[in-house]
């Protein structure tokens, strides 16, 4: 396996568990060890050390970034970078709003589909709960959470938005300062940034274990059948995102970054397949910045700080997503 790309790996990862998933069922075992008990630690183990990390890596990365930028680029850089993340949202909603209207999964005889989406359901609460009653207070409450009263609680909790804020200041006013003691602190976060990246290197080996072991567990729990009811809805989801991913996002990438979609979603493959199965932005960050930088020859500067900021910030799949999800309860 050693001489396979770590794409392939993770291709060939997924597929077999899919169909270890399918042929072991929720009940399997062997010599009483639980099919799923396996499963659980392989997913866990990959996805701690991914979780692990983060909070080096985007302190790091950022404060990297933004020292190594400067004043006059920064302004450039960071107004760009909110204009593309505001755009590519906003495409995504769009996107997501054609495509739930003109196929109207929740129309036409609802009462089947109705009956399995209860009120009481928590995945559905929790959906209907980011949707509805928003207004300009919740877009006030983001700025709040954006400035964190204690920076390593927030490290600690997991609140990324806070500890990307004071990285940002942090790195900003590094780049500015003119103590003496400035170049041994820039020296200090690009060391931290390079042994991560070594760090990350040495835990994506062990990648294609742990998406086996999260997508095997999925598959073995849930199955097949449970996308019976909804699988017109899925499909529309499915749709909306493929479009975006392959035709808006190139879009982009060809005509405005100048770049050629093929080489980049190349390059990028396996932190896409790894997004794919911990279904987590921020998990597979690691191995974002490690793809972004080496293969598609993006400089640590920029990566460090559009990057994580992103991770956290720019969720088009998840906007359009939740736009789909609540045009279908709606529909039904």
């Amino acid at each position: 396996m050693r001489n396979i790309p770590l794409h392939w790996q993770i291709a060939i990862a997924i597929l077999l568990a899919v169909l270890a998933g399918i042929l072991g069922g929720a009940d399997g075992s062997i010599s009483g060890l639980s099919f799923i008990a396996v499963y659980t630690f392989l997913g866990t183990i990959f996805l701690n050390a991914l979780k692990m990390l983060i909070v080096p890596l985007v302190m790091s990365s950022i404060i990297s970034g933004m020292a190594g930028v400067g004043g006059d680029k920064l302004e450039k850089l960071g107004g760009k970078t909110l204009l593309f993340y505001a755009s590519s949202s906003l495409i995504a909603i769009l996107i997501g709003l054609a495509v739930v209207n003109i196929i109207a999964p929740g129309s036409g005889d609802n009462q089947a589909l109705a009956a399995t989406i209860s009120s009481s359901d928590p995945e559905l609460s929790d959906t209907l709960a980011k949707v509805e009653g928003r207004g300009m207070t919740d877009v006030v409450q983001i700025f709040v959470r954006m400035v964190p009263t204690n920076v390593v609680a927030a490290a600690a909790n997991g609140q990324m938005l806070g500890l990307i804020f004071f990285s940002l200041l942090f790195g900003f006013f590094l780049a500015r300062s003119k103590s003496e003691h400035a170049a041994t602190l820039m020296h200090f976060w690009q060391g931290v940034m390079d042994i991560m990246t070594e760090i990350t290197m040495w835990v994506m080996k062990f990648a294609p274990l742990g998406v086996f072991g999260l997508v095997a567990k999925t598959v073995a729990i849930t199955g097949f059948a449970a996308f019976k009811p909804m699988l017109l809805f899925f499909f529309t989801a499915l749709i909306a995102l493929l479009i975006h991913a392959f035709v808006a996002l190139p879009l982009l990438l060809r005509y405005v970054g100048g770049i050629n979609p093929k080489k980049h979603y190349a390059a990028m493959t396996p932190a896409l397949l790894t997004a794919f199965s911990t279904a987590s932005s921020s998990a597979t960050l690691p191995l974002t910045l490690k793809s972004i930088q080496e293969e598609s020859g993006v400089s640590k500067q920029v990566s460090g700080f559009v990057l994580p900021l992103g991770a956290t910030v720019n969720m088009d799949g998840t906007a359009l997503y939740e736009c789909v999800a609540a045009m279908f309860i709606a529909q039904v």
